[in-house]
């Protein structure tokens, strides 16, 4: 107990209340101590108790009493000879002890009286010695120890504790239910425990706490829940908080800082701090106070250091002065070294408020503001180490008048203790009878000279601070401080500085001098107001800012109805005040009257008719009588001049120098005359003055028209004349302050930093514009290494007819092994045909090759390096002819002997490569983390190449970006960049075969068909200069199939295939703009970047490899759904919309994500999206037919709202001649095979292409509100539909009802001679899971035709349009009805369509029929009834021409002619002409 300052009663009454329960709740469970002493008492910092060391179960229980060894043994280890033991527990000599002998309840509560004794007296009552001299009736602490405490209620309780017979004594809750009241107050009971309980293990009781206060640590958590509960503890500790629900709000200075008194603003208690309520009778905000300053040594935040200095000054309202100072006082002072400034204005605030509530004080703090407060309050203000902030600064600065004239009461205080003889101020070192004799008669000057010279340090520091908020915060505390330094300090020290306030560019700044000099003229006097303040104020009068005028004529009235004016003064400054009540500024006006009213409470009636009232006439009505009231000034004045006349006379003003208006005050510039001296000039009546002597020459007579023009009428011109030496004052110093203004900014812009004057060293950084050095793998793993491979390798190469034959027994057994697949391609000799940037590695069946840990699971196949009529001995042994010469080119022979050419018509076109291996070994794959290294060559590769030797991140990404900007490398990576194929040039190829003025047009000629898919096909995608295009599937592979080879008549299959790691399926494809480079996604999440090398060679492209350049992972199952690249300005942007309704932009130089945008998540899962031409918004389509339209500049979602229906939208894309690029073509949505075109802007629908057989078409096309603020609702709308028909074409259902994929195209015809611009047409391509591809003509909704699907026995649609409202047109496909047609008729439709579906007339007048299959017309069709195999073959050849399975994707080819690729879930891909 050995605290300082010490406990008090109520402290020591509320551990003996935690003593007894502590008891109580023990011996309830049967658990008794047996040792209770104050050693084994706990009490944390904020007074909660913990009893400890519970031995009844291994000490002794009876005790010998001629033996102490046993007692000193177990009970004593400390050797102080305190016994707190019961005394029934010590057996007499001779006597044996009972072995079953247990601790009971009355020996604990003997202990516990024992303690709680002590607590009070602080001495121990009992020893052994006197324990056995109680027992014996031989002493008794009652009368040595007990009667020591002032508290009767309390020694009764102790003595009652302590009896001798064990039987009298209590239980511990008889002891406390008995002394309720009276010794413990009844807040102990009903709140206090329960509380300081809830308190002390605070984190298990979370949810109590607001949610942003769960995060904090235990002493913040404390401070937070005291906070949040003051009013009931005020409640259960007795506080009186109604007294101040009424009262007034305190006003502050004008623009000062008015902290004092302090407004507490804590929940449901704010008031502010008073010095009259009464202290509580028990005392017990000291038990709360505790728990306080225990947990401010702990915070860690700072919102919890300043509630606690509110919390703190809330309960020094109810301390005793000396527990202020004590108590409180010291944690506060703590805090003026935190780090976080807040923290320290808080404490400055609260110190200064807290010194202020003290009334009384002891001796001992007579100097606490010398010797304690001063000296750590400096460091705050004057530290170099750590200068303060402004805002301390400015705190402090508010406070300083406070606690000057708080240590002067302090200091009569402590004057007024030693006058009674109650002070001893001696020195505690020296021995007592030792004093020395002197006196403290001039101990009071003493300490009253430290304290002015330390005040003053302060004040000079302020009053000069560099910071004008300091400065007007310091003007707040400078009433104070005159009072405390004296009239003769008081103009030394301040008033000799306040004169620079007014030269100031802060306005603020003067206005708050002005409402500060009004309390420093009260104490200084007239005279000094005079000499040296009204000068100051008759300046301010014409300061260009409107407010500072209204402070400075504000102040005055305030002196004037203080009485510091004499009459004089106040006639003289009547004159010139009395024209601003024609100012334009409501706020000027009142202040001129309120100067003028403040003169009839000093001067008489007949003083101001007499010498007053001449000065007011010209500005008041004709005829009315005054009586200097401030309503009655108000409304005898006449109108005020306007303020666009008073601006306009600022601009004439500013622009006089020819004008004989202003050219009085021209003459006077030098030597501005003050009010006292011209108020007898503004005095004369207006008009007689303008009429009189004021002259005026041409240019003055052409502004005062302007100024009549805006208002200025002839009972206005005395206004003017009256404000005329304000008005010019006011220009020119207006056009002063704007010239010093432009020549301060001028000199800023021209001047010349050096940075080495501001300890910047500057460094030069040099790039390398070179590309860096990278490492290539090898060229050809594969290839002959000495003259005998060379010779082997020529000798397999040269086309003689042994190999020939060769060649035909490899291709045989390839087509034998056929049937065996998704197994590695490898050839006869164990090469596998597997290739990494080209490279080709053999292995023996079996064994691994040797560069399996550099090959990627995304691997470029060599299967298509050659031409298809190269034999597979070639392809196994060598990557291909045309990068390898062989070995007799090698050694200079002359033969005539060639390898064999690319393409031919040997007998191996009859058999394609098939991926599966020549062998049954399986041949393993490389991991997946193999890539590792591959993409670490990459990333090394892209790393810029610049002189800077420093690690600063910043600079590094300052420089990269630098870099890739400049010097953009992946161009020359990516590239090279292909011009895009002109339209123009694709129909001059098909000019000749249909009308000059007709778009292109499918006639439904098949050209070709792929099927080396082994899975469902998901996009087609063609590059951009359309030599090539790729697919890609379920089966992980992308593949890259030759435009040209569709003109030759030859066996079709892809030149390179691109695979993804196993199971992993590619669901999103696009191209790098402008370039052969292309983006493949998969459902694994990877991102992969391929380039197709191409080589034009003659008339052909050749595709030596593939490779991978940059590859980007998706994490926690995320993939992405669809992809766009584009580029905009210096950047590549990769967008990716991935299954998790997430946009990323990923810069694809860098391989960085640039942004990323979260769609929200009850929209849908994205389906694909669409980006504007000129890429500055993305419009994103959902599975649940939602369109949330994201704006990419700023990168925020504008609007969202649902396509009618219930269906998920499969396609976007811009519609390509309407809307200006702002309408949006979306395929799907409405569930009933529709192409719907939107208008973004508008959100409304403006065209519908409808597939028949859909009748139940949406009622209306309205969008529908996509409801954010109820996510739950989007679910609701979907859990409804239980419609068969939605199931999803995975499920083999029909959802998209024949509307699944889309492209939107332009087809270009050639000018009519004459014309200036070509005639566009524009079309929209459709399939889906009806097997038909659609054309529709958006020029000419007649010509539109369904080119493939149409079964022999089904006619020809037409199509037609309608307007169901002004704003939309429906167009709409309509089949005929079902007729009974003869058997010729049938016959006919089923060539009709083997040969293309529809007859259209241009595909009768011009087309010419070179397939093979499609050419051959059935000649049983004329003149009677075909036979049934004819019928047959027609069927079959349908069957084959066709579409089998749904049709996933869609894309048009323009070279080398218009043809449409349409691929589908079987794998197989159509091209039809």
């Amino acid at each position: 107990m050995s605290t300082r300052p010490f406990l008090e009663d109520i402290e020591k009454k509320w551990l003996a209340f935690q003593l007894l329960c502590a008891l109580r709740d023990c011996h309830a469970k049967d658990v008794y101590h047996g040792d209770i002493k104050t050693e084994n008492v706990l009490v944390t910092s904020w007074n909660w108790l913990y009893l400890s060391d519970f031995s009844s179960s291994f000490k002794r229980v009876m005790l010998p009493e001629d033996n102490p060894a046993d007692f000193s043994y177990f009970f004593d280890t400390s050797g102080k000879r305190t016994c707190y033991l019961a005394p029934e527990r010590f057996l007499p000599p001779g006597q044996d002890a009972d072995p079953n002998a247990k601790v009971t309840w009355a020996m604990d509560i003997f202990s516990a009286g024992c303690v709680i004794a002590e607590l009070f007296l602080e001495t121990p009552i009992f020893n052994l010695a006197q324990l056995f001299m109680y027992r014996k009736g031989e002493y008794d602490p009652s009368i040595s120890h007990l009667s020591r405490i002032p508290d009767k209620d309390l020694r009764e309780m102790i003595a009652h504790m302590i009896q001798l017979d064990p039987e009298k004594r209590y239980s511990a809750e008889q002891y406390l239910e008995f002394w309720k009241g009276k010794v413990f107050p009844e807040y102990f009971y009903n709140f206090l425990h329960q509380y300081m309980e809830l308190i002390t293990d605070i984190s298990s009781n979370q949810s109590l706490l607001p949610s942003s206060a769960r995060h904090l640590s235990q002493p913040d958590q404390r401070i937070e829940r005291v906070w949040l509960d003051f009013d009931k503890i005020s409640y259960f500790l007795g506080y009186q908080t109604g007294l101040h629900r009424d009262e007034e709000p305190q006003l502050s200075s004008w623009l000062g800082l008015g902290h004092f008194p302090v407004r507490l603003n804590i929940p449901n208690n704010e008031h502010y701090v008073s010095a009259e309520k009464q202290p509580s009778a028990d005392d017990g905000t000291l038990i709360f106070l505790n728990l306080i300053v225990s947990s401010l040594r702990n915070t860690q935040h700072a919102s919890a250091k300043i509630k606690a200095c509110d919390i703190l000054l809330a309960f020094a309202e109810r301390l005793t002065d000396e527990a202020k100072l004590d108590r409180v006082l010291p944690y506060l002072m703590a805090l003026l070294t935190d780090k976080c400034d807040m923290v320290v204005v808080a404490a400055i605030r609260t110190i200064t408020q807290l010194l202020d509530l003290v009334k009384i004080i002891n001796p001992v703090n007579s100097q606490v503001f010398l010797d304690y407060i001063m000296p750590r309050l400096q460091p705050a203000l004057l530290n170099p180490q750590r200068p303060s902030s402004p805002i301390v600064r400015a705190t402090y600065a508010s406070c300083l008048g406070k606690l000057a004239t708080t240590a002067t009461r302090f200091l009569a205080l402590a004057a007024a203790l030693r006058a009674d003889g109650s002070g001893a101020f001696s020195d505690p070192e020296v021995e007592p009878g030792n004093e020395p004799k002197a006196t403290f008669d001039g101990l009071y000057d003493d300490t009253r000279r430290e304290l002015a010279e330390i005040f003053e340090t302060h004040t000079k520091a302020l009053i000069e601070d560099s910071d004008p908020f300091v400065r007007r915060a310091f003007l707040t505390s400078v009433p104070d401080l005159c009072i405390f330094f004296g009239a003769a300090q008081a103009n030394d020290i301040i008033l000799t500085h306040l004169n620079t306030y007014l030269n100031d560019r802060d306005w603020t700044l003067k206005c708050a001098f002005f409402d500060t000099i009004v309390g420093i003229s009260a104490f200084l006097g007239s005279n000094t107001l005079e000499k040296f303040i009204l000068p100051l104020m008759a300046q301010a009068v014409t300061d260009p800012e409107e407010h500072v005028v209204h402070s400075a004529l504000h102040s005055l009235a305030e002196l004037a109805s203080l009485g510091l004016l004499t009459k004089q003064t106040y006639l003289e400054l009547v004159g010139g005040i009395a024209r601003f009540t024609m100012h334009p500024n409501p706020w000027i006006r009142v202040s001129a009257v309120d100067f003028i009213a403040a003169g009839r409470h000093s001067l008489s009636q007949a003083y101001l008719r007499v010498m007053v009232q001449p000065h007011l006439i010209p500005y008041l009505k004709p005829e009315r009588l005054v009586d200097f009231s401030k309503l009655g000034l108000l409304d005898t004045l006449q109108k005020p001049l306007s303020r666009t006349v008073f601006d306009q006379s600022l601009v004439w003003a500013s622009k006089s120098e020819k004008s004989d208006f202003w050219k009085p005050f021209r003459r006077s510039r030098e030597a501005g005359p003050t009010p006292m001296n011209s108020s007898g000039v503004m005095s004369i009546s207006g008009s007689q003055v303008l009429s009189a002597k004021s002259a005026k020459n041409e240019e003055d007579e052409q502004w005062l028209n302007k100024l009549r023009n805006l208002g200025l009428s002839k009972d206005d011109e005395p206004k003017l004349f009256a404000l005329r030496e304000f008005i010019w004052r006011l220009s020119q110093i207006k056009a002063r302050d704007s010239a010093t203004q432009e020549a301060v900014n001028t000199s800023q812009l021209n001047s010349i930093i050096p940075l080495r004057s501001l300890g910047i060293t500057p460094q030069t950084v040099l790039f390398d514009e070179t590309r860096p050095a990278k490492t290539l793998p090898d060229q050809d793993a594969g290839a002959p290494k000495t003259i005998k491979d060379a010779l082997l390798d020529a000798s397999m190469s040269v086309d003689g007819p042994i190999n020939k034959k060769k060649r035909f027994a490899v291709n045989t057994y390839r087509s034998n092994l056929s049937s065996t697949d998704k197994m590695s391609p490898q050839a006869a000799d164990g090469k596998i045909i597997q290739e990494e940037d080209g490279s080709t590695s053999t292995a023996k069946p079996g064994e691994r090759s040797r560069d399996d840990a550099t090959h990627r699971p995304s691997t470029a196949h060599g299967k298509a390096a050659v031409g298809p009529t190269d034999d597979a001995a070639s392809v196994s042994l060598k990557k291909t002819l045309r990068f390898q010469p062989s070995a007799i080119s090698l050694m200079n022979r002359n033969d005539n002997t060639k390898a064999s050419p690319e393409t031919g018509t040997t007998e191996a076109n009859a058999f394609g490569e098939v991926e599966a291996p020549l062998s049954q070994t399986p041949v393993r794959l490389p991991s997946f983390p193999d890539t590792e290294s591959v993409l670490g060559k990459n990333k090394e590769r892209l790393r810029p190449n610049h002189s800077y030797s420093g690690n600063d991140p910043n600079i590094l990404k300052m420089l990269n970006a630098m870099y890739i900007d400049n010097y953009p490398h992946d161009i020359i990576e990516y590239g090279p960049l292909v011009t895009p194929i002109s339209q123009k040039r694709a129909s001059n190829r098909t000019t000749a075969s249909r009308p000059k003025d007709d778009g292109w047009k499918p006639s439904g000629k098949l050209v070709a068909t792929f099927s080396e898919h082994t899975g469902a096909i998901n996009r087609v995608v063609v590059s951009p200069d359309h030599q090539f295009f790729l697919t890609g599937g379920d089966d992980g592979c992308v593949k890259v199939w030759d435009t040209a080879r569709l003109e030759r008549n030859i066996t079709h299959r892809s030149r390179l295939t691109h695979k993804h790691a196993p199971g992993a399926k590619v669901v999103a494809l696009c191209f790098i703009e402008n370039t052969h480079s292309f983006i493949s996604c998969a459902t694994d999440g990877s991102v992969h970047v391929v380039k197709v090398d191409t080589v034009f060679s003659g008339n052909t492209f050749r595709y030596p490899r593939l490779r991978l350049l940059r590859e980007y992972q998706l994490a926690d199952g995320e993939y992405a759904v669809w992809c766009e690249h584009f580029k905009q300005e210096a950047s590549s942007v990769l967008i990716l919309a991935t299954n998790k309704s997430v946009i990323l932009g990923i810069d694809l130089r860098t391989m960085s994500l640039l942004y990323r945008l979260e769609n929200p998540v009850h929209h849908g899962t994205p389906t694909c999206f669409c980006v504007d031409r000129k890429r500055n918004w993305l419009c994103l389509a959902t599975s649940h037919g939602v369109l949330d339209l994201w704006d990419l500049r700023f990168k925020m979602r504008l609007k969202a709202w649902g396509v009618p229906g219930k269906g998920a939208i499969y396609r976007l894309a811009i519609h390509p001649t309407k809307g200006r690029g702002k309408w949006v073509c979306v395929a799907g949505g409405t569930g009933q095979g529709e192409v719907t075109v939107w208008d973004l802007e508008r959100t409304l629908c403006r065209e519908v292409y409808r597939v028949s057989g859909n009748k139940e078409g949406p009622k209306g096309y309205e969008a529908w509100e996509v409801d954010e603020d109820k996510p739950e609702g989007m679910l609701g709308r979907f859990a409804t539909d239980i419609d068969p028909a939605s199931s999803a074409i995975t499920m083999g259902g029909n959802a998209d009802r024949g509307v699944r994929a889309m492209y939107v195209g332009i087809a270009d015809s050639i000018s009519s001679p004459g014309e200036d611009r070509d005639i566009r047409h524009a079309f929209i391509i459709t399939a889906g899971s009806d097997k038909k591809l659609r054309f529709w003509d958006l020029g000419r909704i007649e010509n539109s035709v369904v080119y493939s699907g149409l079964q022999p026995d089904e006619g020809r649609p037409t199509f037609t349009a309608s307007h169901p409202t002004p704003s939309m047109t429906l167009n709409t496909e309509r089949w005929p009805r079902q007729q009974h047609h003869s058997a010729s008729s049938s016959a006919v439709a089923a060539g009709a369509g083997a040969n293309g579906g529809s007859l259209s007339p241009s595909s009768r007048r011009g087309s010419t029929n070179t397939s093979t299959t499609g050419g051959s017309r059935s000649s049983g069709t004329v003149g009677g009834r075909p036979p049934r195999s004819t019928v047959i073959s027609l069927q079959q050849q349908q069957l084959l021409k066709s579409h089998l399975d749904a049709v996933t994707d869609v894309a048009v080819l323009e070279s080398p002619y218009m043809m449409s690729v349409s691929v589908d879930r079987s794998g197989v891909v159509f091209v039809f002409q």
